[in-house]
Formats: structure tokens, sequence, C-alpha cells
């Protein structure tokens, strides 16, 4: 009897479903052969053998029910990863297209020293930028990054979106921004700086610099205080060289455009 119980509390803790099946058949087949007469087991034998069976059917209804139940739960949690990639996927396009919006819509916006850089970016895959303004507001448009960094300058280079949208979008628009830009810097521009860039409704390039014969030597203009400053935009042709100042074609479309417009004002 203390075998039996043994055995019982084995069974007990027996959780391998190979093992159970093993028992269940086992203890079928006895009992299946003694009821035919084929083998003899006394009353007790045949007791624990249908305990036997009966642990072990009840274990591997259960273990049945569990794969169904993991089947479907395991199909579950495949189609909410599914989903959940899906909607990431959704969220990360949504985000991609909307970075891409606010950097179009960024490029609309810069000033003449932003467009400077973006320009020379168009030559070179990077460039030395001193640090400033410009500098600090095209990175946080995110329109470029600067891999390489000084004690005064950065090596700036185009972010991979922004690179994008100006080869797919805006660099056949390149001299409207310009442009628009120049406008806008003319319009806003002191009446006491703007006289000197009025010069160039008339010549294409000013030298801002006189020599003299005397022992004084060469002497600047009032206008070389106000175009160096002006130096590395897009109001001249690039690379600026000494104390002569090209005029971009696109700059002096935009000073005839305000300029001439606000004489006419002027004139009624």
């Amino acid at each position: 009897m203390q075998s039996y119980k043994e055995v019982l509390e084995l069974l007990a803790k027996a959780k391998n479903m190979r093992l159970n099946i093993a028992i269940s058949v086992v203890s079928l087949a006895i009992l299946a052969c003694a009821s035919k007469d084929l083998v003899t087991i006394d009353s007790v034998s045949e007791t624990v053998l249908r305990g036997f069976a009966f642990i072990t059917s009840v274990r591997l209804v259960y273990g049945v029910i569990g794969l169904i139940y993991s089947y479907f739960q395991s199909r579950q949690e495949e189609k909410e990863k599914l989903a959940k990639a899906a909607e990431e996927a959704k969220n990360a396009e949504s985000k991609s297209l909307k970075n891409r919006e606010n950097i179009r819509s960024a490029f609309e916006t810069l000033d003449i020293f932003q467009l400077h850089i973006i320009q020379e970016l168009k030559r070179k895959n990077h460039v030395q930028v001193k640090k400033g303004a410009p500098l600090f507001t095209l990175k946080n448009f995110k329109i470029i990054y600067t891999p390489a960094v000084g004690e005064r300058y950065e090596s700036a280079s185009l972010t991979a979106v922004a690179k994008d949208v100006l080869e797919n979008e805006l660099w056949r628009r390149f001299d409207e921004l310009k442009f628009n830009a120049l406008v806008r810097f003319f319009e806003g521009i002191q009446p006491e700086d703007a006289r000197h860039f009025q010069d160039f409704l008339s010549k294409d390039s000013i030298n801002t610099k006189r020599f003299n014969r005397s022992s004084t030597g060469s002497q600047y203009f009032d206008n070389e205080r106000v175009f160096s400053n002006y130096s590395s935009s897009i109001i001249f042709a690039q690379p600026q060289r000494s104390c002569v100042y090209i005029i971009d074609p696109i700059a002096k479309g935009a000073i005839e455009t305000v300029f001439k417009e606000k004489e006419e004002d002027a004139n009624g």
C-alpha cells in the first residue's frame, strides 16, 4: 500500500506530457487486459490503475486545452504585435513627413546669411561656418548638422532630409528663395545703410577703398563699413575679394524691386 502511495505522489508531480500519455496508455491497457481475464490484478491494483488513468486523462485534456489556449493567445499577441508595428510605422512616417514639411517651410524663411551657407553646401559636402545666429538657426531647423566642432568654427553638412528636400524640390526654386530673402532684407534695412546699396542700381561692382598718393596711404569709404557686414551673404558674388564688392544678379534685382518702388512711392 505504501508503494502505491509513493507512486501516486510521484504521479502528482509528473508534469511531462509524454510521461502522462505513457502512464495513461499502460494503465488503460492493463485494465483492458484484466477485463478480458488476460491478466489478473487485485482490487487495490485495479483502483490504483483507474486512478492513474483518470488523473493522466485529466492532465492530457488540461494540456490540450492549454495548447489550444496558447495557440489562440499567441495568435492574438501576434495580431496585436503587428497592429502595434503598423501603428508605429504609421507614426514614424507621419513624423517623418511632418519633419520634412517643417524643414521645407523653414527654407522659405531663411535670411541672406543662412542661404549663403546653403549655397556653399551646394558646391561642397561640408563647409566651415563661423559660430553665430545663422549656424544656430540652421541647426535648430534640422537643416544642417555639425560633425566637427571647433572653438570658433564648425564643419557643417546638410542633414539627409534637408538634402533630399533641396535635391527634389528646392534647388530648382533656389533663385526664388534668394530673391524673397533679399527683398525682405532690403525692405527692413536702415535708411543710412540703404543709400549705399542703392548705388548698385547703376553699378555692378563698387570699390570701397581709395588709394592716395600722399603719405597717408589708402582709406576706406563709408560704404566699406556697411558692405563688410554682409560680405558673407547672398548679396555679393562669392568668393568676396579685397575691397571690390560685386553685386549678385539676384540681389540687384531685389534692389531694383525694393528701391525703385520706394522711389516711385516717394515721387507720388
